[in-house]
């Protein structure tokens, strides 16, 4: 009981003072990946994404947003209605995990804090970071294609090293919210995610001699750096001069913290 209400203390005198708007929220929606694998560009039907996040506004037209997001995707050639990519066969399924902080414009102007029904459309963007595992099916086991180095890298010659697993991203889109009235709040949103990487999909330079990965690497790697046996060592594999990226479209529901502070202050009166 002490605890609790310490933390409602503690947190009462953070809503205090000016004035502010802050929320919690968590939205899901699907994922459009555009990478070198799969179709050149789709709608968001490859995978899905969890999010998370943190606003507060201090400005009726400006607010400033935490996001942390968790998302899955699977790209395959077999459905990328291009005859080249159709031929190479490579199919992948890659996990993400993104932080990101974003500055928020509101188009209309926002009332802080506001109990009652509004909305307003809006624009963000930011910087953050993206974590990414591309994985590959081989004899019915998912495996994880960077150790496996499926273009090469690392082998003596090839001027290449394995890649990394973290990179930069810029999120940008278009929301819209609605205040819903003390409590809650609903949100939809449109997102492009830039990743300065081009191995969310572990596809990105050339084709590398599938027996001298077999060598160094093992059956499992030779057999995902050319699923199709086409023996191109040398030939593109992929697009390098292209980063990756992905489309997301989302819906969340917010919960409104100053109905929180109101009502701790309440109790502890």
């Amino acid at each position: 009981m002490r605890r609790a209400l310490l933390i409602c203390t503690l947190l009462t005198s953070l809503g205090a003072g000016a004035q502010h708007s802050q929320d919690l929220s968590i939205s899901w929606g699907g994922i459009g990946f555009r990478g070198d694998v799969g179709p050149t560009w789709t709608l968001p039907t490859q995978g899905s994404a969890l999010t998370l996040g943190y606003r507060y506004q201090g400005h009726p037209h400006y607010a400033v947003r935490i996001v942390a997001e968790q998302g899955e995707f699977t790209a395959s050639d077999i459905n990328s209605g291009r005859d080249d990519r159709e031929a190479r066969g490579i199919t992948v399924r890659t996990q993400t995990q993104s932080a990101w902080v974003l500055g928020e414009v509101t188009f209309l102007p926002v009332r802080i804090p506001s109990f009652r029904f509004q909305h307003t459309p809006y624009l963000f963007s930011g910087l953050g970071v993206t974590a990414y595992n591309p994985q590959g099916q081989f004899q019915g086991e998912w495996m994880d294609l960077r150790p496996l180095a499926t273009e090469g890298q690392g082998l003596a010659g090839s001027g290449t090293t394995i890649y990394g697993s973290r990179a930069l991203s810029v999120p940008l889109g278009l929301g819209w919210r609605a205040h819903l009235g003390p409590w809650l709040m609903a949100q939809a949103e449109v997102q492009w995610t830039w990743v300065r990487s081009d191995y969310l999909d572990d596809v990105s330079g050339n084709y590398a001699d599938t027996e001298a990965v077999r060598a160094a690497y093992g059956d499992a790697a030779a057999y995902f750096a050319d699923p199709t046996n086409r023996q191109l060592t040398g030939y593109a594999r992929g697009q390098s001069a292209q980063n990756d990226g992905w489309f997301r479209a989302n819906i969340g529901l917010g919960l409104h913290l100053e109905k929180f502070w109101e009502t701790c202050a309440a109790f502890l009166n």
